[in-house]
């Protein structure tokens, strides 16, 4: 790595101001300052429905913005709830709109799922993060059920294996990006 901190997107899938996912990204952010610039985008609550065969001049700015975002990242980070078991439906807009684009493909990205139980939407969002391209590892995703009893309400992780995993996984994906 060079001496440039590597620019990490990270977007939250549970947009409520009490979501846990949200906060344990701004956690995430704090821990690991010195070593990324971590952007926490908070936007895609404002993206109209996607519709396929749109052309690339009709996107809306919003979502040009976001995609434009994602492009200049080295890295994304993802961090969601599980609804009904599955992704949560402003998450997967968001991920939908840059299906017809390449701003995913070879673009390192590191998944958390933090639900009660989270199992089905994590495998949805690999599923679909692996159909647009991105690169995945094993040791970059990360499944956290129990959410409510492994992270304090302010987002604070207050299991210590958790904990660890957290970090042995943010350890990773920053050594996976190359700035």
């Amino acid at each position: 790595m060079k001496n440039s901190k590597p620019k990490i997107l990270a977007i939250s899938g549970g947009i409520s101001s009490t979501s846990y996912n949200k906060k344990i990204l701004q956690t995430i952010l704090l821990d690991f300052s010195k070593d990324s610039n971590i952007k926490l985008y908070e936007g895609i609550s404002e993206f109209p429905f996607f519709l396929s065969g749109i052309s690339d001049e009709n996107i809306p700015n919003i979502v040009k913005e976001f995609l434009n975002e994602i492009q200049n990242a080295d890295g994304i980070l993802i961090c969601s709830p599980e609804y009904v078991f599955s992704i949560p439906g402003v998450l997967k807009n968001a991920l939908e709109w840059a299906v017809s684009s390449v701003v995913f493909t070879d673009k390192p990205v590191a998944l958390i799922t933090a639900a009660s139980v989270g199992q089905k939407a994590h495998e949805s969002l690999l599923l679909v993060l692996k159909t647009i391209g991105a690169k995945l590892s094993e040791n970059t995703n990360l499944l956290i059920s129990g959410v409510k009893g492994k992270v304090a309400a302010d987002g604070k992780i207050i299991d210590e294996s958790t904990k660890k995993e957290v970090h042995d996984m943010m350890d990773s994906f920053l050594k996976s990006l190359k700035v």
